[in-house]
């Protein structure tokens, strides 16, 4: 699936706590007791009480603020597998705590393919494989995204650019955990966007449409960033080719 580029002022999203913390003291996703039933037997129940315990009143509150200011009623949705093909709860649950909190409408229509691995220490694999979707995308709606943790937002991205060429419009994005909790841009920044046309030069966005199947400008920031980690194309080059081999 192609991606389609990110506007200039798409939002940062909006998140509740840290995926995991060194400070016992500090609540995590991670370290909740109900995690492994929410996240590996699809306790959809687990799931809603984790985002009861662990969510930000002021995140939510300026999700809420910053989609009403955008006008109309949103739909929310997640990227989600079929019941048979995933053990995961946790964003289906936060979609369903958000719709009942705030009154949106959470989307039933669309679900993930079961492919690629999407575990968090595979970064290299969720670069170099796209996420795939089916499903019907109601054309008049707002789309808010969410997730149970984003590590390098390429699901997002994924699910935004399939959303999107099916002439819906998606809106933010929010998940429960990101690393230390705080706001994530997800787009490429514009910063981000500069050192890879100054690192990698002129052929960048051939590579990228030959490599990655789109141009570089679709890129998530995380993506980008871990992109500049490399020492050259060769480089680059290899650690695509591995992950799609792993």
């Amino acid at each position: 699936m192609t991606r389609v580029p990110w506007p200039n002022n798409f939002p940062d999203a909006f998140v509740n706590v840290p995926w995991a913390s060194a400070d016992k003291k500090i609540a995590t996703l991670k370290s909740h007791p109900l995690y492994d039933a929410a996240k590996g037997q699809r306790n959809i129940e687990a799931a809603i009480a984790i985002v009861d315990d662990l969510h930000n009143l002021e995140s939510v509150l300026s999700l809420a603020d910053y989609v009403e200011d955008q006008g109309g009623k949103p739909k929310i949705i997640a990227p989600s597998c079929q019941p048979g093909d995933s053990n995961n709860a946790l964003a289906i649950g936060y979609a369903q705590w958000l719709s009942h909190e705030l009154d949106w409408d959470v989307d039933t229509e669309v679900f993930q393919q079961k492919t690629v691995s999407r575990d968090l220490s595979l970064n290299w694999r969720r670069i170099a494989n796209r996420c795939d979707f089916y499903g019907e995308i109601d054309k008049s709606a707002s789309y808010v995204i969410v997730d149970d943790v984003i590590t390098t937002g390429g699901t997002l991205a994924d699910l935004r650019s399939f959303i999107e060429r099916k002439g819906g419009r998606v809106i933010v994005m929010s998940a429960i955990a990101l690393g230390d909790g705080r706001p994530r841009r997800i787009r490429l920044g514009d910063d981000t966007r500069a050192d890879l046309e100054r690192f990698y030069g002129n052929d960048l966005g051939s590579f990228c449409h030959k490599n990655l199947g789109f141009s570089y400008e679709c890129l998530t920031d995380a993506e980008g960033r871990a992109i500049l980690g490399c020492s050259g194309y060769v480089d680059l080059g290899k650690k695509i080719l591995r992950a799609r081999h792993a």
